[in-house]
């Protein structure tokens, strides 16, 4: 940020706020009065207009996105969000109240991160910036946040500083989001974010893959494990035949969130 910036109109200053709110995901009021040269009554000013448009949180000091316009920053219209949010709330509920897990990146393993229970007091470990800025708000749960080149399509960080830092880690749970997954395995869009998965997935005492229908229709290049590798899966509906039985013959744990 340029020290000093000034803008004249609400409007403006509401959009700049905005944007920088999608880029941070948090900014306090005493930053933003002294980036936009105005005081800190105009700033409340400014922030509970874009709360009322559901749009901004606010918070101690400051404020965040909501979840939903985090969602949106961070990954656009998505048409399978009911089918995320009933395989996130699936997934969290197989979390204990204290475990030391790791969440994907991406839609699906955002939604995990969402529904995780109030009562839930243990740590994530991510590579996932969405994530993150979701559980800033979270105190009560611990975060290890897995730095490292950002992958922009992905909002997730990757390259040999996230690798580094995985396997000085151990999780009871990690919970896969890949972007595809047929008989042979599962999928990422990226040699660099497959690579992450795969150090993710040793450090993990059980694996649990969740995605939604789409998963299975899809194709990627860079593969990630195969099928035994995974303890269970989550998903909104069931996978086609050749990959249901691929999955049976593994020994994987089969569950259908409810919608």
């Amino acid at each position: 940020m340029e020290p000093g910036l000034r803008h004249e109109g609400a409007a403006e200053r509401r959009a700049w706020i905005l944007s920088t709110l999608q880029e941070l995901g948090f900014v306090s009021i005493t930053d933003l009065a002294r980036e936009l040269a105005v005081s800190q009554m105009t700033i409340r000013r400014d922030l509970h207009s874009l709360e009322a448009t559901g749009d901004v949180r606010l918070v101690h000091g400051g404020a965040s996105l909501t979840p939903h316009a985090l969602h949106s920053a961070a990954f656009g219209d998505d048409d399978q969000a009911g089918p995320r949010d009933c395989v996130g709330r699936h997934a969290a509920g197989l979390v204990g109240p204290t475990d030391t897990i790791a969440i994907d990146a991406g839609p699906t393993a955002y939604a995990i991160a969402r529904a995780l229970p109030k009562e839930f007091s243990g740590c994530v470990i991510t590579h996932s910036m969405p994530v993150l800025q979701y559980l800033v708000e979270r105190p009560s749960v611990r975060v290890v946040a897995l730095g490292g080149e950002l992958l922009a399509d992905r909002h997730a960080f990757v390259g040999p500083t996230t690798e580094a830092a995985v396997t000085q880690l151990r999780v009871r749970t990690f919970f896969l989001s890949p972007a595809a997954v047929d008989a042979r395995g599962t999928y990422s869009g990226s040699p660099a974010e497959a690579s992450v998965q795969r150090g993710l997935i040793d450090i993990a005492d059980q694996v649990i893959l969740a995605s939604t229908r789409e998963a299975f229709s899809s194709s990627a290049p860079a593969r990630v494990a195969p099928l035994n590798r995974l303890r269970a899966w989550v998903a909104d509906r069931w996978p086609p035949a050749d990959v249901s039985d691929a999955l049976g013959r593994a020994g994987v744990v089969a569950h259908i969130a409810d919608n």
